[in-house]
This record gives C-alpha cells, structure tokens and sequence, in this order.
C-alpha cells in the first residue's frame, strides 16, 4: 500500500504542476497524511511552513500567492479552519489565488457522529459547517470523501482557481488521503473565455467607445488624459503590456510636449515602478482629486482598477469621462461592455492609438507632467531634533527604502501614511487596502520574504494590529528572515477614532451640540478605542530580533543606521508618537473629514459614558 499512488500523491503533484513550493500552516492529524506524501519525497518540491497559527498562516499564504501566482495553507476542521476563514476572505477580494486545504474527520467518524451522536473533537455535530462557511468567499469548494470522484473534485477546483484568480478550498476526508487513484491526465489550464474566437465584437466595441471617449472635444477643448494603472495588471501578469501602451501613447511626446501620465492607487501601489518618467503619484481617485489631474473634461481610463472605497475615498467616480476595464469588462463612459479579456483589450488600445494620425495624437495632449509628485525627499535634512510624529517617521524611512525593499503597510493610518512613499521597485510595496484586516502586515511578511528571498521587507504596522498578529514573529524568527518591523505605538485604535469623531485630530476642533455631561467627549480620544500599552522591548528579545526604541528624530537617524549595517538581522523599532496624530493630509487645520458622530447625530454627543 505504501507505494501505490494515492489521493494525497495527486493532489500534491498537482499543485506541484501549478508551480506551488511552499505551504503555510498549522500541524494536525487530519492533514498529516498529505504533509507525511510532501516530507517522503528524497528531495521535496513543496516546503512545509509552519506558522504560528492558521491567522498568520493564510496572511502569508495570500502575501505569497500575489508574488508567485498561487500559495496555498493548510489546516484542520473546524477549529483551524474558523481562523483561516479571514485571511481567505482576504484573498477573495483581493484576487489573491490560496489553495485552503481542511483536514477532516473521517467518513466513518461523520456517519458516527450523525447516527448514534457522538462528538468527536473539533465537530460541531453538523457536517457541512466549514464548507458553506467557505464557499461564498472561495471560487471553488470541494468536499472531498470519495477517493473515485477525488480527481475529478481537485481537477475542477484548481481550474476555478487558475481561471479566476481566487482561493479554492479542499476539505478532505482523513480517510481518503491514502485511498490508491490514477495518475493526473493532461496539464490544468484557465478556463478563461476564449476571447479572441468568441467576442471579437465585444473587444472593437470596448475599443471603438474607449477612443470617441478619449478623442472626443468638449467645447472645442483638448480633452486631458490620465492611465489609472490598477492591481489586474500585476495579478495577471500584464505590468509589460502597460509599459508598452505607455510607451505608444506617448511616442509624439517631444511633439505635444504633454505627456500622457498615469497614477496608482492604495491597492495599485508599485504595480509599476514609481521611478518611472510617466509615474504621477499614488493617488486617492476621489471626484475632487480627479478634477486635479485632468480638470473637468479630462479622461480616466483605468486599465485593471477596481473603484474599491479605499482607492476612491467611498465615492462614485463612474461618469461619461470615465473608462474603467476590469472585472473582465469594460465600463466606457454610460456603456458597459461585458466579456472583455483585459490583456485583449490593451491589446486593442495600442493597435488604436497607434492608428491615430499624428495630428490626432497633438490634439490628445494630456497633462503637463513637469509638476513632481508629492514624495518623501530621500536623504531629508534634519537639523533640529524633534519627537516622532507619523510624517517625520515617513520622512525618514524614505532614506531606508531603495529596489531592495518590499514595504508593506498595516490597515488604518500605517497603510494611509504609506502611499507618498517612494517604491523604486515593480511590486515594491503591498497593502491589504480592500479588506483592511488590521495586522495582515505581519503575516504578510512571512509570505513576501518567502517569496522573495533577495529582499529585505520592512512592515509598518500600528501597535493595534501588532496586538492581532504578534505571534508571526515567531514565523520570521524561525525562517531567519532579515524582516524590519516598525510598531507605531500610539496607544489607540487611531484609525477607528478618526471614522467616528476626528475632532481630537483637529488643530481646530469643531464645536458641536452637546449637552453638559458629556460636552468633555467631543475632543477626547474614547475609552474604547485605547489600547493596553505593552513592552514591545520584550518581544525583540523574546522572538531574536535586535530592539529598538524611537522617541525622536534623532533616534530615527541612529536606528536606521544600525538597521542598514546589519542587512541580515532582524529588527523591531517602537516608533514612539502621540495618540492624536495622524499621517499626510488627515493632520491639518483645515480637515475635511466628518465624523460619523457628526453626521449621523444631530444631538452628539450623547448623554452619559462611553
């Protein structure tokens, strides 16, 4: 029996096929028979992870699916699998493609539990609790406890997976890993639609309302354009393609003397090198912001952008000057044109620009790119010592970061402070910014620096989220990674008080009704949202990492100094700032913010404590 081929044989040699190296998760019997396939193999393909638990598990799983096209964790029912439901929601929404692999009871436990009642461990008595837990967040869910359809289940599940971009989940039988099954036949391959065969109407279509919208003049105006270069690019592998509609567009440049730019977005950030001359900034595409690049007639097209509430500040940016393909379709002004393959219609957008008479070219002069964006200065004097604040932290890590660093930035004001960064590197910079589960960043780690073993990862997280995923340090430690985590420690849930009432982040705090008890509330941080202060000292030590703690500027300076004279250490900085300051543009006199307090409660505050 021990040489036959096997269930578990399969499904490892298929993942295999699909380039998987590495999997992420917590030991359990119910998948040990997969694991034990992986570990007796003279030289294994796929290495074995294991991770503090199933949290920072799926978060290094998903981290590392964005960089090597698939990742994969493995878990046990119920009890581990609960845990990994989070990160796998995580990549859902953000097309980040994880295998979920859930150890389970076996089939002669299940008919057990079900006839005569018993409990066995990590059951809650009904049998298809984990796989419609995970079914509305998975492309595929396969509950696998018959070894004849297993195959067929694992075949059609990673087809899901490669053709969508998004998780699968496999919840398999213990008693079906070892059961003998035929060899895997043929190759997986997408099942994407086949584009240029079945909708080559749709794509002139797509291309056809693209260009009226783009050459069309609005009061005899030059219509001004901008390329929103958006997350698709780098999850199908289409960063090239753009750089050569970048390079098309702009082939009578030194003509027009106008360059057409293009911008990213939280999500987007670094899917194209930021060094690059067309580069305008990693930008908030809010309607006022819009207006800024392209005035009120310009142009966005957004080549693989999703108008999540983090890149468009919860705003509608859809109008008749808008193209948005993603999604496998295309949204041109009012027309929605559906089926429509992303690198077909780039495609198509070059071939049209490159039909363009070169009179038709000078009239698409876009925006005049001699402004620079809005960067952090590399190498920024400081000739005053000061104590820390988020911008002066950013300031000074931009002296840090060069193509040798991967940034990744926390949920909250970490990831908001981030963005005027500069990432001189293609995929330089991560951010959970759809789900914005607060401590992703840390678990993430793990995933990219196994993923990218050459770089060096720097996280930014709040000492919040430091809290939820702490435990990934032990992940760094015992891989030996180089990583450099920096805690801002402000003691409070910064972010979740700024949503609700931003007034203690106002250097005006705004006068609001309020009765006399609770009048004191309105400019004080909530109870609620203040943390428990922890030693983070303590945990350098604990997890074998060199420990620093910032106050001021000049601490800054001499940490980044040590960090850059021990490239293969690893590093926790304690960044030291006070609890009513926030990054960039929220920590102005002029804020624009409102609070939901603000706006949903004539009588705020309310009577009473919080």
């Amino acid at each position: 029996m021990t040489n036959q081929y096997t269930i578990a044989n399969y499904l490892k040699d298929r993942l295999e096929e699909l380039g998987l190296d590495r999997m992420f998760g917590v030991a359990g019997n119910y998948t040990a028979a997969l694991l034990d396939t992986i570990l007796a193999e003279d030289t294994p393909q796929i290495a074995i992870s294991g991770c503090a638990n199933e949290l920072t598990a799926g978060y290094a799983a998903d981290a590392y699916a964005r960089y090597k096209g698939i990742g994969a964790v493995y878990v046990t029912y119920s009890v581990g699998a609960f845990i990994a439901l989070n990160p796998i929601s995580g990549s859902f929404v953000e097309q980040a493609p994880v295998v979920l692999i859930n150890g389970a009871p076996t089939n002669k436990e299940d008919n057990t539990e079900k006839n005569a009642g018993l409990l066995y461990s990590h059951t809650t008595g009904y049998q298809f609790v984990d796989i419609h837990m995970f079914r509305p967040v998975t492309a595929a869910a396969e509950r696998i406890t018959n070894a004849v359809q297993a195959p067929f289940q694992i075949d059609s599940a990673l087809t899901a997976l490669l053709t969508e971009k998004r998780p699968v989940y496999f919840e398999i039988a213990e008693d079906v890993w070892r059961v003998p099954c035929a060899k895997p036949l043929g190759k997986l391959k997408s099942g994407a639609y086949a584009f240029n065969t079945n909708n080559q109407g749709d794509i002139k279509a797509a291309i056809d309302q693209t260009m009226e919208i783009i050459t069309k003049k609005i009061e005899g105006k030059k219509r001004e354009v901008i390329f929103w270069a958006g997350i698709e690019l780098q999850r199908y592998g289409l960063q090239d393609k753009f750089l050569e509609l970048l390079k098309v567009v702009n082939r009578f440049s030194d003509i027009t003397g106008y360059p057409i730019g293009f911008v990213t977005s939280p999500l987007s950030k670094s899917v194209i090198s930021e060094d690059n001359e067309y580069f305008q900034g990693c930008v908030t595409m809010s309607n006022p912001n819009i207006e800024k690049l392209v005035k009120d007639t310009g142009v966005v097209v957004g080549i693989g952008a999703w108008t999540i509430g983090k890149d468009v500040h919860n705003q509608n940016i859809r109008s008749n000057s808008t193209v948005l393909a993603s999604h496998g379709g295309v949204l041109a002004g009012p027309k929605y044109i559906p089926m429509v393959s992303l690198e077909i219609y780039m495609d198509g957008l070059i071939q049209a620009f490159i039909e363009l008479a070169e009179a038709e070219l000078k009239a698409l002069a876009g925006i005049n790119l001699n402004s620079t964006p809005m960067f952090f200065a590399r190498y920024a004097k400081q000739e005053i010592i000061q104590p820390m604040t988020y911008n002066l932290f950013y300031e000074k890590l931009q002296n840090l970061i060069t193509e040798d660093h991967i940034v990744v930035a926390d949920a909250g004001f970490p990831l908001i402070g981030a963005q005027n960064l500069h990432i001189p590197s293609r995929n330089g910079f991560v951010g959970q910014a759809a789900w914005l589960s607060i401590g992703f960043s840390l678990g993430a780690a793990t995933g990219i620096k196994c993923a990218n073993p050459d770089k060096r990862v720097a996280v930014v997280v709040g000492d919040g989220a430091f809290h939820e995923t702490c435990q990934a340090l032990s992940d760094h430690m015992s891989l030996n990674h180089n990583t450099v985590v920096f805690v801002m420690n402000n003691g409070v849930y910064g972010i979740e008080q700024f949503i609700v009432n931003p007034n203690p982040y106002r250097e005006t705090p705004t006068n609001y009704p309020t009765q006399p008890r609770s009048s004191n509330l309105q400019n004080t941080i909530y109870s609620y949202n203040k943390l428990p202060s922890w030693n983070f000292m303590s945990f350098a030590d604990t997890f074998g990492a060199r420990g620093i703690k910032v106050e001021t500027t000049a601490d800054m300076d001499q940490a980044l100094k040590e960090i850059e004279a021990h490239p293969t250490d690893r590093f926790l900085v304690e960044i030291c700032i006070p609890a009513t300051d926030s990054p960039g543009k929220l920590n102005t006199s002029s804020m624009d913010e409102v609070g939901e307090d603000e706006i949903d409660n004539p009588n705020w505050p309310p009577a009473g404590k919080f």
